[in-house]
């Protein structure tokens, strides 16, 4: 999901000089540095999962911090699908339309949460799963299955948005 070019965002997260960062342009900074795109993006939904959560478990839904949170996580999700849409973008043409698909549905359930009709728990879980197919993966842990019963049939080497794989 590395984007090629500026990216955006989590919402009220700034810049250096205090201005407000679009998700897609933290993003892009972000991937910018050595860290590999899967590596990055395991981090991102990582950060963004436990701003969710904690917005969940405050029960304090339209504050600031639960609209934030979840403003932040579709942007994440915006950010993916521009990338995936992307001809650089070197996964599978199917695959990609997968995960834009989860990225659309991402959307519309982030508006039903805000509306009070969705559920918060349903985003969670997506980015948890798909943190299961970006998990670094090493020694006996590489040779073992995932976790979950979830867990994508296949893990493309290159991250979502593979521009740079």
């Amino acid at each position: 999901m590395a984007p090629e070019s500026g990216a955006r965002a989590p919402a009220g997260r700034t810049g250096s000089k205090g201005s407000k960062m679009s998700g897609y342009q933290a993003y892009g900074r972000v991937q910018n540095a050595t860290e590999n795109p899967r590596s990055l993006e395991y981090r991102l939904l990582g950060q963004v999962t436990a701003a969710l959560t904690k917005a969940r478990d405050s029960n304090k839904r339209g504050t600031s911090e639960f609209v934030d949170a979840m403003l932040w996580n579709k942007k994440v999700w915006d950010a993916f699908i521009v990338d995936l849409s992307s001809e650089g973008n070197k996964l599978p043409k199917e695959l990609r339309a997968q995960i834009i698909g989860i990225g659309l549905w991402v959307g519309r359930e982030t508006i039903q949460v805000l509306d009070g009709t969705g559920d918060i728990d349903s985003l969670i879980n997506v980015n948890k799963t798909i943190m299961e197919g970006l998990a670094p993966q090493t020694g006996a842990a590489a040779s073992a299955p995932p976790a979950s019963t979830a867990a994508p049939a296949s893990r493309p080497v290159a991250g979502i948005g593979s521009v740079n794989a």
